[in-house]
């Protein structure tokens, strides 16, 4: 079972990067068609981007749409065939219409995957085209760009040597046999032609979903099988390969009920954990072992007692912070609305409970049973997830688990304490606040942003898809029309024109100007009763259509959004942003604090170093923070101006941040902070 698997991933995986060379091709092509290889203006830059959505779909989403619809079916039907041999009933080892209408569901989640990492990157690249027009960018750096976007260090080039290795890389990656020779390619494309961000791509992300959407159907469907067969046992199975996590090495063919593999699940972390439930995620991304259903009382396995964890040797204390490491988002991409899998609150708690508790233990807290901040919490709040009314509910829990890798990931990068419990705030113009370890949040705004965490809108059939591409053509058709009448009357509006008509005098011309006006007023209205119906259709399907902020630096600064969050669409990345701001005011409070004077016992805020905080009161970031950050809520002082560029940056949105704040990242990673 498990080698059909991993070579049904591993086709996945390698048709997703043929056909991401073709989007490569394809989208350039389309830029060079429309702009005839000169700087793009704005009004082509947004005229682009239906055609490039148009280009996106044809290509990548068709391929993930014909992997889902022609492979699922022989991954159910393995699970299927291995129930066939199980001495159960006969009625479980058919396809059942309950077992249909599952298959299709997991079908379109997973299908709802790529488009997320679609539109993800849709916007990337038209955000890339229009702002090409504002820089002024030459051409090829704008194409050169869009590849990277899409491929990253594997994009296309006129360098023969990078393409060799490209070549050789795509050709052998699935062969065993040259292994060392791919990792010697891979290593020598990154370390010599690649910068440190450009593993940050549509190929990187798209990837890794054909390959775990297939484990992970395959995880689902069995699990739902399993549990109408009315079996609760499970063997963990599959192949070890060099770098195996040690969790798989350690329950590799271990079998277990279903409440030990949970119980384990919440209590115990391991390299490369990822969030979700243990039978789908398994070991984590890219995992190549399954939970296979079982019952000891057939006599083929015997019930295993789960593995003792593994004793780690403690290891030396780790650099201030890893060089080639902190310029790198974390921003978890395949991470949507959609997909944050569901807990109930108890079992959220618990999680939450054990993290904190964990995180408290950390030696490198100066205050460990006292609160320094003003308003703190009380020490006995540490290591607790407190939600003294409890009405933080379950999906903004789930939400707040699911997150918590990506939260572990920045305090690594600055070698900083994980945060270690979390309160209610009770002011009403408050989200969130930070203080002390202790992440407070708002239960009424984390709520409002995990309404549509776990929902799964009606499903887009053709026939809808079809519908709002004829919408949208026809609004695209409006719009030029309109553009083109305006620009042949010198006008930049309807208002300028109207007003040229009031004030004409010949009355035969009048009439002409006026008859033409009416006419193209009548197509105005009539583009915004396309626009309506095509608001209407993408409600009703879940499709995103809240506007966010258009701002680029170098714009009118009284544009500028209130926050970081207002860039932002989905649900969870706006709470995500917020997230971020937070533990960023984390980072500036605890990088490298000590007491100003070592024997102090309890020291209280004024008798605390915080070197960072000291470094962004220099000149260099006091003078011009107003000006240089990019929201107004980043403008109020130092600290909002570093945690809005902080949260900006590691959510992959560095054309935005202030180029003093990357400044900053280069003294920290060269430990000049002191």
């Amino acid at each position: 079972m498990s080698r059909i698997l991993e070579k049904l991933a591993d086709q996945h995986e390698e048709r997703i990067i043929n056909v991401l060379y073709k989007l490569e091709n394809d989208i350039v092509n389309e830029v060079t068609r429309a702009t005839k290889g000169n700087l793009v203006s704005q009004r082509i830059a947004i005229q682009l981007q239906p055609r490039l959505r148009t280009v996106i779909e044809s290509t990548f989403l068709n391929e993930a749409d014909l992997l889902i619809n022609d492979d699922y079916n022989k991954v159910a039907k393995e699970v299927l065939d291995t129930f066939g041999k199980m001495p159960i009933p006969a009625k479980f080892k058919n396809l059942t219409d309950v077992d249909l209408s599952t298959i299709n569901a997991l079908k379109t989640q997973s299908f709802s995957g790529f488009e997320d990492i679609a539109e993800r990157f849709l916007k990337v690249i038209n955000d890339e085209v229009y702002q090409s027009t504002i820089a002024g960018r030459p051409f090829n750096d704008m194409v050169s760009n869009i590849k990277s976007h899409i491929n990253g260090v594997y994009k296309s080039s006129n360098v023969t040597e990078i393409n060799e290795l490209v070549d050789f890389i795509n050709e052998n990656k699935f062969d065993t046999t040259k292994k060392a020779q791919v990792e010697d390619a891979v290593r020598k494309l990154h370390t010599q032609y690649a910068s440190d961000r450009a593993g940050n791509n549509l190929r990187r992300y798209a990837s890794q979903i054909a390959h775990d959407s297939v484990m992970q159907f395959h995880g689902q469907f069995t699990v739902a099988k399993a549990k109408a067969s009315g079996l609760n046992h499970f063997t963990y199975t599959g192949t070890l390969v060099r770098d195996s996590r040690e969790f798989c090495v350690n329950m590799l063919n271990k079998t277990l009920t279903e409440e030990q593999i949970r119980d384990m699940w919440n209590n115990r972390a391991w390299q490369g954990k990822s969030t979700g439930d243990p039978f789908i995620v398994r070991g984590g991304f890219r995992c190549r072992h399954t939970w296979i259903p079982t019952d000891p009382a057939w006599g083929e396995e015997t019930l295993d007692e789960v593995p003792d964890e593994p004793v780690v040797e403690e290891a030396p204390t780790p650099p201030v912070v890893d060089e080639t490491d902190i310029f790198s988002p974390v921003i978890n991409n395949s991470l949507s609305d959609k997909n944050v899998k569901i807990l109930p609150l108890k079992e959220s708690t618990v999680i939450l409970n054990n993290f904190f508790d964990e995180a408290s233990k950390d030696q490198r807290y100066i205050n460990k049973d006292y609160g320094i901040y003003q308003g703190s919490v009380k020490g006995n709040t540490f290591g607790k997830f407190d939600d003294k009314t409890k009405r933080i509910n379950e999906k903004s829990a789930s939400m707040l688990v699911a997150l918590l890798p990506e939260l572990e990931t920045l305090a690594k990068k600055f070698d900083v304490s994980m945060i270690r419990g979390t309160t209610k705030v009770n002011s009403k113009k408050t989200w969130a606040n930070m203080g002390d370890g202790v992440l407070g949040i708002n239960p009424n705004y984390i709520n409002s942003r995990s309404r549509n965490i776990g929902s799964q809108p009606q499903i887009i059939t053709a026939k809808i898809k079809k519908e709002i591409s004829e919408l949208e053509n026809k609004i695209n058709v409006s719009t030029k029309s309109l553009d083109e009448v305006l620009k042949k009357n010198e006008v930049i509006s309807f208002e300028m024109w109207r007003k040229i008509i009031v004030k004409t005098k010949n009355p035969t011309l009048k009439n002409k100007m006026a008859k033409e006006f009416n006419d193209n007023i009548n197509i105005l209205n009539q583009r915004v009763k396309l626009q309506e119906e095509l608001l209407t259709i993408k409600n009703t399907y879940g499709i995103k259509t809240k506007p966010t902020s258009k701002w680029q630096r170098g714009n009118n600064l009284k544009d500028r959004p209130h926050n970081s969050e207002d860039f932002w669409v989905s649900d969870i990345d706006r709470f995500r942003s917020t997230l971020y701001h937070e533990f960023g005011h984390h980072v500036h409070q605890t990088y490298k604090y000590k007491a100003r004077d070592a024997f102090m016992t309890k020291p209280r805020y004024d008798d605390i170093l915080r070197p960072l905080e000291k470094r962004l009161e220099k000149s260099d970031i006091f003078n011009n923070y107003k000006d240089n950050s990019p929201t107004t809520y980043g403008a109020k002082n130092t600290k909002e101006w570093f945690v809005e560029n902080f949260s900006l940056y590691f959510m992959e949105r560095e054309d935005l941040v202030d180029p003093k704040f990357i400044e900053i990242l280069k003294e920290i990673a060269d430990d000049k902070i002191l």
